[in-house]
This record gives C-alpha cells, structure tokens and sequence, in this order.
C-alpha cells in the first residue's frame, strides 16, 4: 500500500501554500533531491489523492529512468530552455518518428522566433503574431537547396565511367546516394539538400559553391500545417502549466489559423485502377516499388506498413497476410518498428492474383540477390530497396508522380496514400458495413466514418435510387389509386 504523509497526501507529495491547487512532488535518488509542480486536475479526495499517487510514481519513474536532467525550469527560462526540457519528458510517452517531427518544428519555425524569450514574456498576443507570420510567410529563414550548375553537370557527363563498368550507377553506389534516383536528380539540376550536394562536389574535386548553386525557398505555410505547429506549441504549454512553470496556456487564447473543410481526398475508381495497373507495369522501375504500391492499392495498407513487410508475415498455405511491422524514422534513421496501435495489426487475405505477384517477385528478389552477392543485405523483406535494405519512404510517392506524368487522365492531385483511400471507398462502394471497413484497413470506426464521409454518401444516394426505383415500378395504377384517395 502507498505511503502517506500526515495531511493524508501520497509521500513525496507537499502543497504549495502559496498557489491554490498546486502540488510539489519531490523525490531523493542515488542522494539527490528532485522536484518540480504539479496541478491535478480532479477534486474529489478519493480521485486527488489517486491522481497525486500516480504523477509521483510517473515522476520517480522518470528521474530513475535519466529523462530528467538536474534542475527544472521556470518561468524565467527561455522558450530554447523549456524546448530542450519538454523534449526530455516526452521521450518515454511518444513515438521516436513523433519525437523527431516535433523537434523539426521547434528548430526550424519556432525557436528561431521565441528562443531568446522568456517564458513569462510568451503571451496569447506573442502567439497570435507569430502564427500570422508562419500562415503569410513561411518561417525559420526557408530552407537551403542546391542545384547543380550546368557546367558542373557537364563535367559529370565527362567522367562518366564506361556502362561495361557501371556508369553513373556506380558514382551512385561509390557516394551511397543510389537511393530512390537521388543522383539522377542532381545530374538533371534538381534541387537537393546540402549533405547531398557536399558529397557530389567533393567526389568531382569541386568545392559546394563552385559546384552547386544555392537557393533559399521560402513559401507560406498552409493553414493545416500552422494547426500543426500550434498543437506542438501548445502541448509544451501545457507541460509548463502541469508542471507548474507557468499558471495557463497562452496557446489557448490566441487567434488560430482558420481550417476549412478538406477536400475529399483524391483516389482511384473502377474507371482509373485499370489506366493506374496498366501505367505500373509499363514504368521502368524497380519491381519492389512496383509490388508496393499494389500492396496499398490491393490491401490497403499504409506506406510503411506496405515497406515493412515481410515474407515470413505471409501464409501462401492458408492465403493470409499479417500486418505486423512497419517501416518508421527513428533518431538512428529508417528502421522496422511496431504499429502505431494494436487495431493497425490484422490479417487480410490474400487473394490468388496478389499471390501470383508476391511468388513471381520472390524469383525476382532470389536472382538480384545472386546477381549482386554479398552486396546484398537480405533482411527479408518483400519490398526492399536496391540492396535488400529499407526503401525510403519517398518513393512510392515518387513512382506515382510519374505515372501522373505518363497518364493525363488520372486525378491530378493523386499520391501513394491516394491508394489506401482507393481500397477503402471500394470496400464502402461495395457495401461492406463500417465496422469491417475500419477492421480491414486497421482504422477506428470514427476516423472511417470521418475520411470516407463521401463515399457513404454515394452509398446513400444509391440506395436511395434503389428506393426511388422499387416505388416507380408500382406502375401508374398505384399512383392513380393515390390521386383518388386525396
């Protein structure tokens, strides 16, 4: 049973006299003393005193663990302080791709903006103007890119090697950026980042600038992704707050950039999947993008998930496949991860011609992994990249651009999720119940409901044809009947 002090509070748990509803947690480890504050949310005694006992084992737990580091602050850190604590503590509660997206916001849009502020000088008017600059102008200076200068372009072609020897494949293979046509795009003059361009340069004998030419793109942020940034913001807010740092969220009362509603998202019908397949296989690819973005067209799986799987995950006997890994930035790069939620892992089954496409890539995969020998790293995966390792999560996305390129007639705005959505609104437009759909694509009912609003409603308006069409064949004898009664 846990410890209580005299005023009947869990131990390591004081009230501060000063400040109404504000508890000090405190606990000793390995002869240090920590603390910081704490504001519960609930009132009721039974409830409080529990609730007081859980955020004292979370925080022993966390000081035990080295999330925290010596000290705390207060509302006379600066915001890069209160960034660099908020971090810490997150890191036992959130996913590595979360923690990573995160820390982009906070170092490109917002601590070049409020690093230097304290915190008590952040209020809801500070937030407001800041949000307002992001929406119009973008933010965090724009980020550098480099293309390559035509007479560096020319000097590449003049040493390409021999195409017996490998021709710029090998350039790729010798500067480890093979990956995904990174170096197709520089030789085009495309932009890419600067590690990218610091690599080309030197394998030439050429210095970054005398190679590339650096541009700064700087473009206003949409609304949507504002919204982001602001969630982010408030969430370290309202850590403060719970921690006692600061007495509320001026995220709260400032002015928010305003959403209107999405657009329906765009993907394939019975019309286009056919246009689609057939522009796939024409597509002078890698077969493991090709057999990819089948997986998300034909079972509706999520990039990642369709990039992480693997051939012991497929059952050829019984016909299922098991969606049990997926593909995730973590802070040692790429790496196979579990799923998000428990609802994401589910079986599906597999149907003859997707079988026939897994068993004729799996002959493919066995003669590229003859033909480069211990160059290959096989990790068992059915949609490797060029070596066996993880494909980056870029180029399903960039395989489809090209078949938008090559097909005019497909919907324009059309990406690699485009093929999840298309999965979903055929299981709708084929009847099966919301319950099924959100089980089959790994999905909460809500989120189902919410993103394939348009296609139930096409369901609807069917079945209402259905309706209109059984009273239209009662014939004009039933309506003549009625006409008389009235």
């Amino acid at each position: 049973m846990p410890k209580q002090t005299n005023n009947g509070l869990p131990a390591g748990v004081s009230v501060v006299g000063s400040r109404p509803g504000l508890y000090r947690l405190t606990c000793m480890i390995h002869g240090k003393r920590y603390s910081e504050y704490y504001r519960p949310t609930e009132t009721g005694k039974k409830k409080l005193q529990s609730e007081l006992q859980k955020a004292i084992d979370t925080y022993r737990q966390k000081v035990e663990c080295g999330t925290l580091k010596n000290g705390t602050i207060n509302d006379k850190s600066t915001f890069e302080q209160a960034v660099t604590w908020f971090l810490e503590i997150r890191k036992l509660n959130i996913r590595e791709s979360t923690q990573l997206a995160d820390k982009f916001i906070f170092e490109h849009y917002l601590i070049p903006r409020l690093g230097k502020f304290k915190l008590k000088e952040i209020t809801s008017p500070v937030i407001t103007k800041l949000l307002a600059e992001l929406l119009e102008k973008g933010g965090g200076g724009g980020r550098a890119k480099y293309a390559a200068k035509p007479e560096f372009i020319e000097l590449m072609y003049a040493k390409k090697p021999d195409r017996k020897a490998g021709g710029f494949n090998l350039v790729a293979r010798e500067l480890g950026i093979g990956v995904d046509n990174t170096f197709v795009r520089v030789r085009r003059g495309e932009n890419c980042n600067k590690e990218i361009a610091e690599k080309v340069a030197k394998y030439y004998g050429q210095t970054l600038l005398g190679a590339f030419e650096q541009k700064v793109d700087v473009k206003p942020l949409s609304a949507e992704y504002v919204s982001k940034i602001t969630y982010t913001l408030s969430a370290l807010f309202t850590a403060c707050v719970k921690n006692g740092v600061l007495l509320q969220n001026p995220v709260i009362n400032a002015t928010k950039p305003r959403i209107g509603e999405k657009d329906t998202p765009a993907y394939l019908d019975n019309t286009n999947i056919p246009i689609f397949l057939d522009a796939l296989g024409e597509l002078d690819i890698d077969n493991s993008i090709r057999v990819a973005l089948t997986l998300m067209l034909m079972l509706g799986l999520r990039s990642g998930e369709a990039r992480g799987l693997r051939w012991t995950d497929v059952d050829f006997n019984n016909n299922v496949v098991s969606i049990e890994k997926n593909v995730g930035e973590t802070f040692n790069g790429l790496a196979l991860t579990d799923l998000k939620t428990k609802r994401s892992r589910r079986k599906l089954p597999l149907s003859p011609m997707l079988k026939d496409i897994l068993l004729n890539h799996k002959n493919i995969l066995d003669d590229t992994a003859r033909t480069l020998g211990s160059a290959w790293k096989d990790n068992g995966l059915i949609c490797p990249n060029l070596t066996g390792g993880l494909m980056d999560k870029s180029t399903p996305n960039k395989a489809v651009k090209r078949i938008l390129n090559a097909r005019k007639e497909l919907p324009r705005n059309l990406h690699a999720h485009s093929l999840r959505h298309s999965f979903v609104s055929l299981l709708i437009a084929n009847g099966l119940d919301v319950v099924n759909v959100a089980a089959l694509a790994g999905d909460t009912i809500e989120i189902i409901s919410k993103h394939y609003a348009h296609s139930f409603a096409a369901r609807r308006a069917a079945a209402m044809d259905v309706v209109g069409n059984s009273f239209a064949q009662l014939g004009n004898s039933t309506t003549l009947s009625l006409t008389a009664t009235n």
